[in-house]
């Protein structure tokens, strides 16, 4: 389902339920009831809702910046395996052919497998890491000779540690969402802070329905987009492998 629709459905979803408690509340415990109650449930909703915002603001920014750093972590692994390619023109003719060949399975196996197994959050298979192994056995081997070729073969050592470094942190990454407790912090605190709220004796219907739907619509849109952004490489707003696929377009490029 698309990523807008279905955030709409659950924001409406989430609005409409709190807007059938609140009616049933209005027909079963009228809000003169609950008046007196005004002033003691205000201090302990002002509490519990500071905390509760303090405490979703840091988790929505902690995954909107770990989508940011998978995203840029997605191109400087592609980056380093262009520029592994690049520098393999200076090796020996078999060794060139081997380590761009590999270099371009490396891109494929990124693309076709991983991120698919990624998306799904599946084991990723280690057939990429047997690959990346290939290519710094292929690069470990060749013999140098002088100064210009010592510093290529250091160089492509460099693009190769970044290109590990890369593909470990966007497998961790991959499989590390919140963890359950923190889903039951933030639901749970949820539901503490609607049931404060519901505690108030506010007069007139309108006003009763329009305050606890809008306090549902929000606490439902900021719990969804936390939920989308969780996993950076997988549901709705996932990133995908285009910075690999901009990789064996420079392939075809440096030839």
């Amino acid at each position: 389902m698309n990523v807008w629709l279905l955030g709409a459905v659950v924001v409406c979803g989430a609005a409409v339920l709190a807007g059938g408690l609140a009616l049933v509340q209005q027909r079963f415990s009228p809000p003169q009831t609950r008046e007196p109650y005004n002033e003691v449930a205000g201090s302990v909703f002002e509490i519990v809702s500071v905390l509760y915002a303090i405490v979703l603001a840091f988790v929505l920014i902690a995954v909107w910046e770990q989508m940011t750093e998978a995203q840029r972590t997605s191109y400087a692994e592609s980056a380093a395996v262009v520029e592994v390619y690049w520098d393999a023109q200076n090796l020996p003719d078999a060794q060139r052919v081997a380590v761009q060949d590999l270099c371009v399975q490396y891109a494929d196996q990124v693309i076709n497998v991983e991120w698919e197994q990624m998306r799904a959050q599946s084991p990723v298979s280690q057939d990429g890491w047997a690959i990346a192994d290939s290519i710094r056995a292929h690069w470990s081997s060749w013999d140098a000779q002088g100064d210009v070729a010592n510093a290529v073969k250091d160089d492509g050592r460099d693009q190769i540690r970044v290109l590990y470094d890369a593909r470990a942190e966007r497998l961790g990454t991959a499989e590390d969402g919140l963890s359950g407790v923190m889903w039951l912090v933030l639901i749970a605190g949820a539901v503490l802070v609607m049931g404060v709220l519901f505690l108030f004796g506010i007069p007139g219907r309108a006003a009763h329905l329009a305050i606890v739907t809008a306090a549902a619509s929000m606490i439902a849109l900021l719990l969804f987009s936390v939920y989308e952004l969780e996993y950076p490489y997988s549901r709705a707003m996932a990133i995908g492998p285009e910075a690999m696929r901009l990789a064996l377009e420079r392939f075809t490029h440096i030839g």
